[in-house]
């Protein structure tokens, strides 16, 4: 006797339900038990607690796609997903696991915001006006570690990650409204500062080329329909960037130091950051199988 099949639809429809409860828990689980300091140390058995729920996703996934080639995720679906695999970046940079890009991935992440970046300065360079002469004067070296084998960094930077979360943002708007994404171009701007600072200060990168990289964001590069997002921008940026010029005689990275030490920046947006993505979670309906194990 033949088995039974479950109806095509009915079948979608209870594997949607499972995919989305994996996704919201596994982001819930990210944001609340990732370690928030690069200090402090990640025990295998945390780390196994981490990974576990992201392995699951990554196995239904799996089956979700076999199941059912031609369907497509609805844009709620899609941005859970993305929402999970920034969070995974994001939270757990300072700790290499099986969700860190490889080496060979994270060149190749590189190569392609450096193209991004790149083309945008082509139209607008958002350092122009300011003496970038301190950042000039630095040692020659890479201007940006676009491939391990130039330049090894040992964990992601927040340069890698600041793309992804431009683009995350920019779908939860789309599918949320503008609403959920509430101050996020001061965030943006904090994180582009943070950003720069690390890569001088943690990675060592030379020259202003970190600098231009990090703030070459706006309407000109935006895709078609998003230019809205970054109306009033120019002068929010500009503001950023003129807290990270050094002072005549001083040298860059003294001086970024002494920003770091007054606003503790990459800390400070690592924890807003979290809070963003918090919001961004809960903005959501709450899967119907995560209100079922709630009670």
């Amino acid at each position: 006797m033949a088995a039974k099949r479950a109806d095509p639809a009915t079948q979608l429809a209870v594997d949607t339900a499972i995919l989305s409860y994996l996704l919201h828990t596994s982001t819930h689980t990210l944001l609340r038990d990732a370690p928030t300091s690069r200090s402090e140390p990640l025990p295998l058995a945390s780390a196994r607690k981490l990974e576990l729920p992201l392995q699951m996703v990554d196995s239904f996934l799996t089956l979700f796609r076999a199941s059912h080639p031609s369907t497509a995720h609805p844009l709620s679906l899609a941005l859970r997903l993305r929402l999970l695999r920034f969070t995974a970046l994001f939270t757990l940079r300072h700790h290499p696991c099986t969700s860190t890009p490889s080496p060979t991935a994270l060149a190749t992440l590189r190569r392609t915001h450096v193209a991004r970046a790149a083309a945008f300065l082509e139209r607008r360079d958002p350092i122009s006006g300011y003496d970038v002469a301190a950042y000039e004067r630095t040692e020659v070296g890479s201007e940006r570690p676009a491939g391990a084998s130039e330049q090894p960094v040992p964990q992601l930077l927040l340069l890698d990650t600041l793309p992804l979360f431009i683009d995350l943002v920019a779908q939860a708007a789309d599918v949320y409204g503008e609403a959920a994404t509430q101050g996020w171009r001061a965030l943006a701007g904090r994180y582009m500062a943070a950003a720069a600072v690390e890569a001088y200060l943690v990675s060592g990168v030379e020259g202003p080329g970190a600098l231009r990289e990090a703030f070459a964001w706006g309407a000109e590069g935006s895709a078609e329909g998003e230019e809205g997002m970054w109306e009033g921008w120019e002068g929010e940026r500009a503001e950023v960037v003129r807290t990270l010029i050094p002072p005549e005689g001083v040298e860059v990275r003294e001086w970024l130091r002494e920003v770091e030490r007054e606003r503790d920046s990459v800390k400070g947006v690592e924890a807003e950051v979290r809070g963003f993505l918090r919001g961004l979670l809960s903005a959501g309906e709450v899967p119907e199988l995560v209100r079922v194990e709630r009670g």
